[in-house]
């Protein structure tokens, strides 16, 4: 990466290395590719800095996801409590719609310990 000669036009501003990262894993796994979808978020997370809660809500919702598909279950259900615990303190409803949306990935996964309770806390949410 080299750095610019001009700032970044203020329709991009907000656009940071650990966005494009995890944006980046956002669309391999789109493509099927969770174990490069899972590293790029990885570095995305590690990348944002801790005053970016609500960002940090949404790409911890991609990690559940990347979880779930290389079927981490027990991993992508703590993921996925953190990420609703963090959206609901914080009041950021978008977060916990994309919480809610992992919902029907996790319904086979039921006798996986603490899945039922987490499916009944999104119904609830």
């Amino acid at each position: 990466m080299t750095d610019a000669a001009d700032p970044a036009p203020g329709w991009c501003r907000w656009m940071s290395t650990a966005d494009l990262a995890v944006d980046s894993g956002q669309c391999l796994l789109d493509l099927g590719r969770a174990d490069e979808a899972r590293a790029r978020i990885d570095e995305g997370l590690i990348l944002l800095p801790r005053a970016r809660d609500k960002t940090r809500g949404v790409f911890r919702t991609y990690e559940a996801r990347s979880l779930l598909q290389a079927r981490e279950v027990e991993q992508a259900l703590v993921v996925s409590t953190e990420s609703l615990d963090l959206a609901t303190r914080i009041g950021a409803d978008r977060c916990v719609t994309l919480v809610r949306d992992l919902a029907p990935t996790f319904k086979p996964y039921q006798k996986v310990d603490g899945v039922s309770e987490f499916l009944e806390r999104l119904r609830t949410a």
